[in-house]
Order: structure tokens, then sequence, then C-alpha cells
């Protein structure tokens, strides 16, 4: 979750350290739950790993950072690297044959196929988010109760 409220920003940032904890932890939880939950979603491939690119669902992660204002976390699909991204952007929206406009000149145009879209990452968003958002108003409130702001 990022927070983009001016206001709301400097309200969190002057909130103690155990009532910020309650807000981090939320969002550690949903996370950490959707990591789960996309894992579960994903599918399995059948053939032996790729040594470069891994397993899908072992490369599925959490990432969470510290930015100005905000604690960020958010699930990862892949590794970092160009060809997992591929890869991982291929299952999640499938890929199509694009003709002959992305071929080589001179060459005559080759039948890379067509994979169908497995939305898994799209699935877990869809689940996670309203947890997500109860999650958050729980923490926030809790937060605010705690200080006698509600």
């Amino acid at each position: 979750m990022k927070v983009e409220a001016k206001g709301l920003q400097k309200a969190l940032k002057n909130l103690p350290r155990k009532q910020r904890k309650y807000i981090g932890d939320a969002i550690r939880k949903s996370v950490n739950e959707g990591v789960s939950l996309a894992r579960t979603l994903a599918p399995s491939g059948s053939g032996p790993a790729d040594p470069d690119l891994g397993r899908l669902k072992q490369g599925i992660h959490a990432k969470f950072e510290i930015e100005k204002h905000a604690f960020v976390g958010s699930i990862e699909a892949a590794a970092s690297t160009r060809d997992a991204q591929v890869k991982a952007m291929s299952i999640e929206f499938g890929r199509t044959n694009s003709g002959g406009n992305r071929q080589p000149k001179g060459r005559t145009s080759r039948d890379t196929g067509t994979t169908m879209a497995n939305p898994f990452m799209r699935r877990t968003q869809s689940i996670i988010g309203p947890k997500h958002v109860g999650r958050m108003k729980r923490a926030m409130n809790k937060a605010a109760k705690e200080l006698g702001l509600k």
C-alpha cells in the first residue's frame, strides 16, 4: 500500500512506533498471504526446471521497501532478470504468433505458436485486495482507538 495524501503521510509519520507496527503488520500479512495464494494458483510446469529461470512457483516472492513516508509491500511473480520476467508475463497474459512483423527481414515467417493466458497474479490481486483493505482499516482504527482519536 502506498499512501499519497500528504496530510495522512504526516499523521502516519507522527504515530508512535507501536501504532505504526499495526499498519506494517497488516501489510506484511497481506503480502505473505498473497505469495502463498499466488504459488497455489500458479501453473506447475512439466519437465526439468530451467537452470537459469527455475520454476515459476519458486520464483514468486515478497518484496518489502521502506520509502519516504511509506512502507510498500509487493508480490513479485519472478526474479528481476529479463528472461524470468518474460516467462512470467507470457504465462500471465499469454502469447500469440505476431506474424511477420517481429521477424528479422529476409527470413521466412516462423510460427512461434500461442499460449493461453493463465492470470494467476490477477486472480491473487482480486482475492487479496478486499481482504487487504479490511486489514488496513482495522489496523488504522485500532491505532486511532489506542491513541484516543476515536
